[in-house]
């Protein structure tokens, strides 16, 4: 379980309790002072540093636990569905002077053999971005995230241990400088290649390759060279230095990174951090494939649904706790008995209850419609300021909640709410598939403004008829809508318009007799049609001299 504190300055805050536990102490003792003078007895001054005591001690907890609380202390993670269009792909370099060993296939160095590799993938991808990053004894950004391919392969023509002059070799700094090299927030799908031999010299790479699990980006590192030793000449160009492929030492890292951190991810992602040696057969129709299925569901879906791993945020827990103890010290001071001896223990027993009756719900995960109610609702108000992208995320994650949970009704609020998110997003496809998934059973406003949204994108496509059903069969449920009787009218009214075009179409234009049976009807015909060719000569040549006017 990962710890992790998001604003660790807060811890500051605990320097105040010194000058106030001291502020307390004071006006203690001036206080005693004062009513000593007053009371003989020494039972009132045990009952007032009895409450100071309490007072001070559960006050002191509660700032602490406000203190805690503002820090951000989060432990554990949870998954949140997001919404990706499009791949990126950032391919990391490895340019050690390791790279330069001529056992790649066909004579060639790992360096080059690793260009060459790079260069094949590149004319299979389609509507997908690449970044170039150099990971030497750093890691850099050469090519930021584009579209343009021919940037990088101009890159691939020159790669070499002389484009950075850090020594070394860290393959961790070069995966975590791919890492940000994709944008925050952005709506693709990431992925990172490694072209590496596995030689590394700061032991960076099973940190690098957990962080990408923490952020659940696939990594493939691709193996060049053989496991047998060749000889080349270090940076310095005098010493030689035996170097190999470290293949089994990948595998392992691999196989470490993912059963220490993935729990969660493992079920769903198993291949979120992998090997595949670039001579293995079929080695590049492995890389490729994740991409060409994410791009048909794209294609298919308008979006297709992947995870992502936030940390649990344990803010809650500490601001009940620092409530708790400021209730409390309220309770510990105010009642106090008359044989205080005899009672103080009774109190501390009555404190130390009403914090184990609330630690279930502290420390529990029971209420989980209380969980799911607070996501609808957060997602609602996301949808509300238009930020449709966090909304549907909201959306997709309540209603997988639900359904693991078992609660129909939460199901079907998200449900409705993502139909709706998508419908602003002019995803109607999409919104339609979710609309159709909102049982028959679910509450009546659901089912209303599920016919209701089935209407407008009916609508929307031209489907007057089913759109008038729809509206129909909303205002069965709720005839009080003024919105869905407008619309009905609307949908009725087009669709009458749509029979009348149709019907014009269809007639069929009276057409010149050639009957020589009625002499007298043609006669007529025949001069009325030349009085119609005599007006519209001459009103065709006044609107001539007119337009030459205007002109």
């Amino acid at each position: 379980m990962n710890f992790s504190i998001e604003r660790p300055y807060a811890f500051y805050g605990f320097l105040v309790l010194i000058p106030a536990v001291l502020l307390i102490i004071r006006r203690y003792h001036t206080i005693s002072g004062k009513v000593g003078f007053f009371y003989e007895h020494d039972r009132y001054i045990e009952h007032f540093k009895y409450a100071v005591i309490m007072r001070t001690l559960f006050w002191s907890l509660s700032w602490i636990m406000l203190v805690f609380a503002y820090t951000g202390l989060s432990w554990g993670a949870y998954r949140v569905p997001v919404q990706k269009n499009g791949n990126a792909v950032a391919f990391v370099f490895d340019i050690s002077y390791s790279m330069t060993a001529d056992d790649a296939s066909g004579g060639l160095t790992r360096l080059e053999s690793a260009a060459r590799y790079a260069d094949m993938l590149l004319q299979h991808f389609d509507h997908t971005s690449v970044s170039v990053i150099l990971a030497k004894g750093d890691g850099m950004v050469a090519v930021p995230l584009t579209e343009d391919t021919e940037s990088v392969e101009s890159l691939l023509s020159v790669l070499s241990p002389d484009l950075m002059t850090a020594p070394g070799t860290s393959l961790g700094k070069g995966i975590e400088a791919a890492v940000h090299s994709f944008p925050e927030g952005s709506a693709q799908s990431d992925y990172i290649w490694v072209f590496t031999d596995g030689d590394e010299t700061d032991g960076m790479l099973e940190s690098a390759l957990a962080d990408c699990v923490q952020y659940t980006i696939p990594v493939s590192l691709i193996g060049f060279g053989t496991e047998r030793g060749v000889k080349i000449t270090a940076g310095d160009g005098k010493t030689q230095i035996m170097t190999s492929l470290r293949s089994a030492e990948m595998k392992r890292l691999v196989a470490l990174v993912m059963k220490n951190k993935t729990g969660l991810i493992k079920n769903s992602r198993p291949d979120l951090i992998r090997y595949v040696d670039a001579t293995e057969v079929g080695s590049a129709l492995k890389l490729m494939q994740p991409l060409q299925v994410e791009a048909k569901e794209s294609y298919q879906n308008s979006s297709s649904v992947s995870y992502e791993i936030k940390p649990v945020q344990r803010f809650g827990v500490f601001l009940l706790l620092a409530l708790l103890f400021l209730a409390a010290g309220f309770v510990a001071s105010d009642f106090l008995p008359d044989h205080i001896r005899r009672y103080r223990q009774t109190h501390i027993n009555a404190v130390l209850l009403i914090f184990f009756c609330m630690s279930p719900f502290l420390f529990s995960s029971c209420s989980f419609r209380f969980s799911e109610s607070k996501m609808v609702l957060q997602s609602s108000w996301d949808w509300y300021q238009k930020k449709y992208q966090k909304a549907a995320a909201g959306f997709l994650n309540a209603a997988s909640e639900a359904d693991a949970h078992g609660d129909h009704e939460m199901k079907q609020y998200a449900l409705y709410g993502l139909a709706a998110t998508y419908l602003m997003q002019n995803e109607d496809a999409a919104a339609l598939a979710r609309i159709d998934q909102v049982a028959s059973d679910a509450p009546d406003q659901i089912r209303y403004a599920s016919l209701y949204n089935s209407g407008v994108i009916a609508y929307r496509s031209g489907d007057y008829v089913k759109s008038a059903a729809k509206f129909r069969e909303a205002l069965k449920i709720d005839g009080t809508k003024n919105d869905a009787k407008v619309n009905l009218e609307m949908a009725l009214q087009q669709q009458s318009l749509k029979n009348t075009s149709a019907t014009e179409t269809e007639l069929i234009p009276a057409s010149e007799s050639r009957d020589n049976s009625g002499t007298i009807e043609n006669a007529v015909f025949e001069t009325i049609r030349e009085n119609d060719k005599k007006q519209w000569k001459n009103s065709k040549q006044a609107d001539t001299s007119a337009a030459t006017g205007d002109y």
